[in-house]
């Protein structure tokens, strides 16, 4: 289970998010905090983060087999942070290799804040791979977050480097903080690079701070070494234009990570 670490150490573990089993259902539930936030607003790679978990947990289930993020999809309304978030996740096909849910997140009130979907691919442990925790839905409902809480924002925790701001150019090294049990950076972390590439050349681009809300992920190769550098550009000069942001290994120049991005500035 690649969201789940016996340590409790990882940087995802400090989001303020938990989960609950009741036996038939799983539920993520997200308390906001000030670092997760930007302009107000919930970050969307925060958003990723609890559709991974509440769609990944259920599904992961072989100890001899990762189930690895392969896509995601998420569409958020920009808006200001509600007291809580809750995920429920749905699968809607499961296959021998690939798996796909789909997940809604809403306010206390019932209101959407945002939907999403997600697919998976399932791959042996190798020789040598870390060992996969053995526990049940239950239990890994409990390890699901910790008491800790973030001392700065998201960006500065993650290690984030500004290279080029209006070329949406930013940098991350692969520490362990940012790492799941797999060994390799984190999905949501991922998420969380492209976020603030496209962030930063849209708020350069109109500028204004904007928020991203919507995030189209494509997981193409796992990243162990580090750091990760992004390139990004604008696809049109309209209002809405969307930005191509390409996630690359320095240590190997393979491109990992392939997404697509649209922000609306705020006030």
């Amino acid at each position: 289970m690649t969201d789940i670490s016996s340590s409790g150490s990882r940087l995802f573990h400090r989001l303020g998010v938990s989960a609950s089993f009741d036996g038939e259902r799983l539920t993520v539930d997200l308390d906001p905090q000030p670092g997760v936030l930007h302009q107000g607003v919930v970050r969307i790679s925060l958003l990723a983060y609890l559709v991974d978990v509440v769609a990944a947990i259920p599904i992961d289930s072989d100890p001899d087999l990762w189930a690895f993020t392969t896509d995601m999809s998420v569409r958020a309304r920009p808006i200001p942070a509600p007291e809580s978030v809750r995920a429920v996740g749905t699968t809607l096909r499961q296959g021998r290799r690939s798996v796909t849910c789909a997940a809604r997140l809403t306010d206390p009130a019932g209101d959407e804040v945002a939907t999403a979907a997600i697919g998976f691919t399932t791959v042996a442990r190798r020789a040598g791979d870390p060992r996969k925790p053995e526990i049940s839905l239950e239990r890994a409902s409990e390890l699901v977050g910790s008491d800790e809480r973030l001392a700065l924002p998201l960006r500065d925790e993650a290690g984030i480097e500004v290279v080029d701001p209006a070329a949406g150019v930013v940098e991350v090294p692969v520490t362990a903080d940012l790492q799941n049990p797999a060994g390799t950076l984190q999905g949501a972390i991922v998420a969380l690079v492209a976020e603030a590439a496209a962030e930063d050349l849209l708020s350069a681009h109109h500028g204004e701070p904007v928020v991203v809300t919507e995030l189209d992920l494509r997981y193409l190769a796992q990243t162990r070494a580090g750091p990760v550098r992004t390139s990004a550009r604008l696809l049109g000069d309209h209002p809405g234009a969307p930005v191509e942001v390409l996630l690359t290994d320095v240590s190997t120049g393979a491109v990992t990570t392939h997404a697509f991005a649209r922000g609306v500035p705020v006030p």
